[in-house]
């Protein structure tokens, strides 16, 4: 369980509020939910058609993945809540943490949570030096969590169409 690997002795009566697993096939229809959210997917591109997200989510679950991508559930009812995954960025040269959440989890820590347990694996287990996360620069919502789990903004750039910002971990 990655909690446990994540937390030292003197921790481990911290109360989380999700845990993180590999995807399920029955997670297909939550994965085909998040990518067709018009909220869920504002500074995404938007929502994805539902048969663009039906075999995108086969493919997710049934692919073998360099890095990890796991499914945020909720701790007390395993609800699947959003996804945070490790991908190589656009520039090739970092890996990028990224994250969807549903809307009716947004505002209550647990992409707060799942993101701190991400970017302590990325430096504890997959032993990176620097991992950094992009988002629309009008993405206040994201900037916010980027900050508060301690990621610092590096630098802005342009893509597709939109000011972008990427934001670096600080370890």
């Amino acid at each position: 369980m990655l909690l446990r690997i994540l937390l030292r002795d003197d921790e481990t009566s911290v109360k989380s509020l999700v845990h993180l697993t590999p995807l399920r096939p029955t997670d297909v229809t939550n994965l085909v939910r998040l990518y067709t959210d018009p909220k869920v997917r504002t500074y995404l591109g938007g929502p994805l058609s539902q048969e663009a997200a039906v075999k995108r989510s086969i493919l997710e679950v049934d692919s073998q993945r360099e890095m990890p991508l796991w499914v945020i559930r909720t701790r007390e009812a395993e609800q699947f809540a959003g996804i945070v995954s490790f991908d190589l960025h656009h520039d090739g040269a970092d890996i990028e943490v990224s994250y969807e959440l549903l809307p009716e989890y947004c505002g209550k820590g647990y992409a707060t949570e799942a993101l701190s347990f991400a970017l302590l694996y990325a430096k504890d287990v997959m032993g990176l030096k620097r991992v950094i996360a992009e988002t629309q620069s009008k993405n206040l919502a994201s900037i916010r969590l980027l900050e508060r789990v301690g990621m610092s903004l590096e630098r802005e750039v342009t893509r597709f169409n939109e000011p972008q910002s990427i934001y670096v971990s600080a370890w």
